[in-house]
């Protein structure tokens, strides 16, 4: 990479070249096929309720639920542009989950063309920035963060990424985009905080200059750095903290060393993907073994390519994009997950793409065309593993079978099995799985919770009083399940204790919609509309979208 400004002419000359816009189109294009089948998936019952169906933030566009994005978390994660981003689909497309995806996709693709700009500004190669863009856009490995839409955040904070990098390379080839890119690193951060990590990237980039990373440029990093610092010491907090701790079998160091492994091979071979890894595929030895690999491997690096900038850069682009999930700290229910691949394979591709450039040359015509061959054969294979990746994230009965048939020790897995299956009204499953796993997990509440659900809907409201009870004996805060006691209570008539059970479910969740409307009907049924009243202000609260009870509220206020 050079930084003249020769060269920046030189890269407008190239953009508007007939051969990168062609290559661009095809990367994009093959991108789109081995995505777009998310477009016919359904919402999955992981993390997409608390983020988008029952989110309350997401229903209006006013200044009361733009303040709400800024000033609060989504289950832990402060990521309000994300948020907005959904709000935004709601706005125009309601629950209708190929917007989302849609939405999703369209960013993934902005993503692999920043990806291919980003690699020609830095290996000043159009065939090596289209390898390492092709890659980016169809690697099955990536679809976990485009297809799920909880994960809106993962691609939307890394446009923001990658185009502040962009920028910032840019700078260095004589245009004026510092303070661009200070701004796109903000977004990136308020889009998710695991854009801490972009100061660092933004040094390698000066470390593949011909300057190397000079002390002027050090004082053009401190306002990144002051973001960065800002963002981890406030803003990240990842959840599940605490259940990290049961599966975070091994110490501070083998474990992140086993994840940079993990990694790897994942982008390697990724034939074999799951939803969680609660566990190690491969227990002990592939644990140990990963971890073992890794310090020889960085050993022959330093042996061997400790002077070659575009393969170092690779590597440290690679390990810093993962510095946040290597489990340092131990967090969250699982140890590594797909999504994590996201921006950190950039590295690996880069340096594939450099070695590649490099080894063509070297090849006769008979070799240069067996390696052609072996790269288009791998990148069809690639796509079609995609889309059938794709496929297993269509719905949560596909995507949770799928998860413990590769996971079967995965608690959150079978619980969202049942779950799944309850949403699809499938009864039959539903009750077989939920009784397999209470005869494994017997002290889960959601489990003795959706026993009940599925009593009420067969009409068996005895049993289904004793599930919540038992679900209560677990969790004596369970909204729902307060809730649905109040339900089954009004049904025997019994109104007081109906009304003592709706309004222990809305002081242990206040933003409990179904609650506070049912204690609004109680109240109007007593023909008293003054205590109706605040009720169904607070149910409107919690799902601003719900015109009727707004309606009803107007005529309240009137009278």
């Amino acid at each position: 990479m050079h930084t003249d400004g020769t060269q920046f002419k030189k890269l407008g000359d190239t953009l508007r070249n007939g051969l990168f816009l062609t290559l661009l189109a095809m990367a994009l294009l093959l991108s789109w096929t081995a995505m777009s089948p998310c477009l016919k998936n359904g919402f999955i019952n992981w993390d997409e309720t608390e983020y988008i169906t029952r989110n309350p933030k997401i229903k209006t566009l006013t200044s009361e639920s733009l303040k709400a994005m800024f000033s609060t978390t989504d289950l832990g994660m402060y990521s309000p542009l994300s948020t907005l981003s959904c709000a935004l689909d709601y706005h125009f497309f309601g629950l209708n989950p190929g917007a989302y995806h849609a939405t999703s996709l369209l960013l993934h693709l902005a993503n692999t063309a920043l990806t291919m700009f980003l690699a020609l500004l830095l290996l000043d190669s159009v065939w090596a920035a289209f390898f390492v863009g092709l890659l980016f856009g169809v690697h099955p490995a990536h679809v976990e963060s485009v297809v799920w839409a909880a994960e809106r955040k993962d691609v939307l904070y890394a446009f923001f990424y990658l185009a502040a990098l962009a920028a910032y390379a840019l700078r260095l080839r004589g245009a004026r985009t510092y303070f661009l890119s200070l701004a796109l690193f903000a977004c990136a951060l308020l889009s998710k905080p695991m854009a801490v990590t972009l100061p660092l990237a933004l040094v390698l980039i000066d470390y593949l200059g011909p300057d190397g990373v000079p002390r002027r440029r050090w004082r053009d990093k401190i306002p990144f750095f002051i973001l960065a610092g800002l963002s981890t010491a406030v803003l990240m907090g990842p959840p599940g903290a605490n259940a990290a701790a049961a599966v975070h079998k091994g110490n501070r160091l083998v474990t992140p060393l086993y994840n940079l492994g993990f990694y790897i091979y994942t982008l390697l071979w990724p034939f074999d993907l799951s939803a969680m890894y609660v566990s190690v595929p491969g227990g002990k030895v592939v644990y140990y073994g990963l971890a073992a690999a890794m310090p020889a491997a960085i050993a022959i690096l330093w042996r061997y390519f400790r002077r070659d900038k575009q393969i170092v850069f690779g590597a440290a682009f690679f390990t810093v994009m993962l510095l946040p999930v290597l489990q340092f700290f131990p967090f969250g229910p699982v140890i590594s997950a797909d999504r994590y691949t996201y921006l950190s394979s950039i590295g690996v591709f880069m340096i594939a793409a450099v070695c590649a450039r490099r080894l063509g040359p070297a090849l006769q015509r008979r070799g240069k065309l067996i390696a052609a061959a072996c790269a288009i054969a791998a990148v069809m294979t690639l796509t079609v593993a995609a889309r059938v990746r794709c496929a297993v994230w269509h719905d949560g009965v596909s995507l949770w079978n799928d998860t413990l048939l590769k996971q079967p020790r995965a608690v959150p897995a079978m619980i969202n099995l049942c779950g799944a299956y309850i949403q699809a009204n499938r009864d039959a499953e539903a009750a077989a799985c939920l009784s397999q796993a209470i005869s494994i997990y017997p002290q889960n509440d959601d489990n003795y919770y959706n026993l009940g659900f599925l009593s009420v809907r067969r009409g068996e409201f005895k049993k289904a009083e004793e599930y919540f009870k038992h679900t209560l004996l677990i969790s004596p805060c369970h909204a729902p399940a307060l809730n649905n006691l109040g339900n089954i209570c009004l049904l025997k008539g019994e109104k007081e204790k109906a009304a003592a059970y709706y309004a222990a479910s809305a002081a242990c969740d206040s933003s409990y919609y179904a609650a506070h409307i049912n204690l609004g009907k109680l109240a109007l049924a007593d023909n008293d509309a003054a205590k109706a009243l605040p009720f169904y202000e607070k149910a409107l609260k919690a799902d601003p979208s719900d015109e009727a009870t707004r309606t009803l509220l107007k005529t309240l206020r009137r009278n």
